[in-house]
């Protein structure tokens, strides 16, 4: 089975690193663009993608996102850089522009963090069923549009790991347990009928890919909830 309707090969890839994934602040919706570091992490994966074939560049809508499809097209040899509204990342209302220490004073975050599917973000934010249920329908439409050609699809964190959560019939509840660091590439292919995964969190820089996560499982030991950037809000 697959989550969402379509054929095809898709490559997705969480936006390269921004001066807020660093202060481990929470974007969410703001445009915020990528740093030279995150520019240098899209370059050094581009050689990894030549030659897969790659026909389009979908990309969600904030700046970090579409810096990250632009440099990835170019270096592609032009490809065509098409936004995607469903790809965007998950609206974190009044939360966006804190850090996650900040955060960590707030009773209604801690509730958020007990129960992330149920539970929306105050100031209007999005339950994480909402998160699911759109990315889906922007993945059934990049499908359709894609007709069987393989594609790159450049999102944020939480979204791609709802997608590759999905497709591996992991409990909505356990989505965080996959790692999908900034500039870290994953794939998929939809048969029709089944969804493969291909693999998951591909960086160039394997060492540093393993040490971070070794600093966000000391960091959940510790108790502090999600104070990696890649648990959420980049």
């Amino acid at each position: 089975m697959q989550p969402f309707p379509g054929q095809g090969l898709f490559f997705l890839l969480r936006h390269g690193a921004t001066d807020w994934n660093v202060e481990h602040r929470v974007m969410g919706r703001r445009s915020i663009p990528l740093s030279d570091d995150g520019r240098r992490q899209v370059r050094s994966l581009v050689p990894h993608l030549a030659g897969l074939g790659i026909a389009t560049v979908w990309t969600s809508p904030l700046a970090r996102a579409r810096e990250t499809a632009e440099i990835v097209a170019a270096e592609l040899g032009g490809l065509p850089v098409r936004e995607e509204e469903g790809l965007t990342e998950v609206h974190y209302g009044s939360w966006e522009g804190k850090t996650f220490r900040d955060l960590l004073g707030d009773p209604e975050y801690h509730e958020f963090q007990i129960d992330p599917i149920r539970r929306a973000v105050p100031g209007g934010g999005e339950t994480l069923l909402a998160v699911r249920r759109r990315i889906e329908d922007a993945m059934a439409r990049i499908a359709r549009a894609s007709d069987g050609a393989p594609a790159l699809v450049v999102s944020h964190g939480d979204p791609l790991r709802l997608v590759l959560a999905g497709c591996l019939r992991l409990d909505l509840a356990e989505f965080r347990r996959l790692r999908v660091d900034n500039g870290a590439l994953s794939a998929i292919r939809l048969t029709g009928d089944w969804a493969e995964v291909k693999f998951v969190n591909m960086r160039p820089d394997l060492s540093e890919m393993i040490r971070a996560g070794e600093r966000g499982a000391r960091a959940e030991r510790a108790g502090a909830l999600a104070s990696e950037p890649v648990q959420g809000g980049g």
